[in-house]
């Protein structure tokens, strides 16, 4: 049985970088009986979702995050929504695409909801032409304006992001002489190693770090949930249907509604939308 998925904080003292390790192989297996496509446009999901994913770090308590892909060249619609304690629940549409395309041509919206604060902070970034494996490095520079980098496993359902952090946030006797890409590049065998042995245990996984040099800050589950429930889907469908209820009703006094994200069932009667 596959360990719940984690998200790995570790910090290079010397260097001041911080590597999130994201072992996403439970996620994964719950997103192929969730989401049931197949070839390429699975491929591109699984990569999309686990490159996200460690943007999980950057949330404070209470805080979540909504990342919306509308891309019209090749068309597709992705949506991924998480929070600080790793709730997450995503979904791409049509359901039957197919493509891991190239490049893309779109937008992207970046939705962040503060803890006690009603009013989002969005951001939207333009995609023209962008090669798909920047996407997500390019989601983590404009709208966190931090220097990161992803690294998605193509040989594991796990990936990595390297955050260079500010001088301030490290000790004075830092080495600032070493860019994002040059340490990439240094610990580039470390990274492939891990992903190939594809652990999901959480000690083997820190020991592994560790005597890599780096020191373990943390860790927190992520996990599919989906606030979903049957009064949600009432108050939708009196919003759709205020004025054509007893259209909606016309065949029979049941009707059935489907989530799009958890893909679960709710069978809704006539009298629960009308009444209040």
């Amino acid at each position: 049985m596959l360990e719940t998925s984690r998200l790995y904080s570790f910090l290079d003292h010397k260097n001041g970088f911080n590597i999130h390790f994201l072992e996403g192989q439970k996620l994964i297996h719950d997103l192929v009986l969730l989401h049931p496509m197949q070839a390429s446009g699975f491929a591109y999901f699984r990569d999309t979702f686990l490159g996200l994913l460690p943007i999980i770090f950057f949330l404070k308590p209470g805080e979540s995050l909504g990342l919306y892909i509308d891309s019209e060249d090749p068309y597709f619609r992705l949506k991924i929504e998480t929070n600080s304690s790793g709730h997450t629940r995503t979904l791409l549409l049509p359901e039957e695409f197919n493509l891991f395309p190239m490049k893309i041509s779109g937008k992207v919206r970046v939705t962040k909801i503060f803890h006690g604060h009603q009013t989002p902070y969005t951001s939207m970034i333009e995609l023209k032409e962008v090669p798909t494996k920047e996407v997500i490095n390019q989601i983590f520079n404009e709208s966190y304006q931090t220097n990161s980098e992803v690294i998605v496993s193509e040989i594991s359902d796990q990936s990595i992001m390297v955050t260079k952090l500010p001088p301030l946030n490290v000790n004075s006797n830092i080495d600032e002489s070493q860019s994002r890409k040059e340490f990439v590049k240094k610990h580039g065998p470390f990274f492939h190693d891990v992903f190939e042995m594809a652990i999901d245990d959480i000690e083997k996984i820190v020991k592994l770090f560790e005597d890599h040099g780096f020191s373990y800050l943390g860790s927190r589950q992520i996990s599919f949930f989906c606030p979903c429930t049957k009064d949600r889907m009432i108050l939708n469908l009196r919003g759709l249907f205020s004025g054509d209820i007893d259209e909606l009703f016309l065949e029979e006094d049941t009707v059935e509604i489907k989530c799009d994200y958890c893909r679960k069932v709710y069978e809704i009667s006539k009298a629960e939308v009308i009444n209040n």
